[in-house]
Order: C-alpha cells, then structure tokens, then sequence
C-alpha cells in the first residue's frame, strides 16, 4: 500500500500488481497497558530502507535543499496518514478470530535520520482491549507492496502487562502458513481485483498470553 505514496511517491499501485514487496522498512511495536490491564497505545517507529527514502526526498525536496524541511515533512506525513487508514494503518489487533478496528491516528510524523525515512506515530483499538483476552498485534501491508520487518524479538515489546502476562513475538514460516490456509489460498483468492489480506498469515505478530 506505500504505492500510495509513490503516486506521487509510492502508496497507490493496485494490488495485483505486486507479486513481492517494493519498499522495506525496519520496525519496532511498543504495545503500553493501562494498570487496569487494558490496552492503552501502540506505538510504531518504521525505519524506511535508502532507495525508498531517496525517493521521497528527491519527490517532496520542492526547494531543492537537499534536505526535507518541517513544511516538506509535514507533507510527507499528511500523505503517509492518508494513505495507510485506507488499509488499517498497516496493523492488526485480533481477539480470538474478532479483527479489532484501529482508531484514527493523528500524531503521525516523519523525519529523516541518517538518510532513512523514519515514521513515528501511535494507534489505538477502537474499542477497549483486555490483556486478559490474549490478544494478538501484527504490522504489516495488505497490498504486499511494502515489506514491514521485526528483525529482533526486542523489537516487540509490551509495558505495564500485569503479574501472569507475557508476550511473544511469531514470525510464520510460510510453507507452514500456506498449509494452515489452504483451504482459502484458492486461485480465485490470489487474483481477486480489489486486493486480499492474504499478507496477513505472513506477518510477524506478537502474541500475548495470560494465565
């Protein structure tokens, strides 16, 4: 979905056209827990890789600085916002088999760090979530355009769990994901025209648990 972006930058390709990811992007979930054991924010730093962040900089540099000023990068963050709530803000709170629906986000902002796109916001379910449910939270694209990782079991954290609750951070292993979802990875699935959450059963998710 960063397609979109790339029109003018990259978040807007149709779906079917992506048969692998485009753009990467390093990340790191902190999920905070009210002291009642509620889900209180979720909280997202993306890392961007340097082909992707050149390109934003070369598309949204409108004064030729070489640099992206807090006007361009106001831009560069009202555009990102827009694009990602058409497809949940890029993430998943699922209880049991009942997908949570993420509430608007309105702290979105972007930087640039060492030549890399960062983006930084926070997100909430739009309805309370008990930690006592053992929910569960993924990032990730829809489209399959964007490739969202967690590259450390440090880079999925949960604060303020209460005594009895703890988390794990899964990464599938497709071949594994595939056979668990046969049933629906039908022909007519993969090819459906207005794209699938078919990514979904690919993305690195953190689990938690409360006995």
């Amino acid at each position: 979905m960063f397609a979109a972006f790339l029109a003018p930058v990259a978040f807007a390709v149709p779906a079917t056209a992506h048969a692998h990811p485009h753009v990467f992007a390093e990340a790191r979930l902190e999920v905070t827990v009210t002291p009642q054991g509620m889900v209180d924010r979720l909280r997202h730093v993306w890392r961007f890789d340097d082909l992707f962040s050149s390109t934003v900089l070369f598309e949204f540099d409108t004064d030729s600085s070489g640099a992206l000023e807090i006007g361009e990068l106001e831009q560069v963050a009202e555009v990102i916002v827009t694009s990602i709530a058409e497809f949940g803000y890029f993430q998943s709170v699922t209880v049991g088999t009942k997908e949570i629906a993420i509430a608007e986000v309105t702290d979105l902002r972007v930087d640039m760090v060492d030549n890399q796109l960062l983006v930084l916001f926070t997100s909430q379910p739009s309805e309370p979530v008990a930690l006592a449910d053992n929910p569960s939270f993924a990032v990730y694209d829809p489209t399959f355009y964007t490739a969202i990782d967690f590259y450390e079991d440090e880079n999925m954290v949960l604060i303020g769990a209460p005594a009895g609750c703890g988390h794990q951070m899964v990464i599938p292993d497709p071949d594994e994901a595939i056979a668990q979802n046969q049933d629906t990875l039908t022909e007519a699935f993969f090819n459906e025209p207005d794209g699938n959450d078919w990514s979904k059963i690919f993305a690195t998710r953190m689990e938690v648990r409360c006995s």
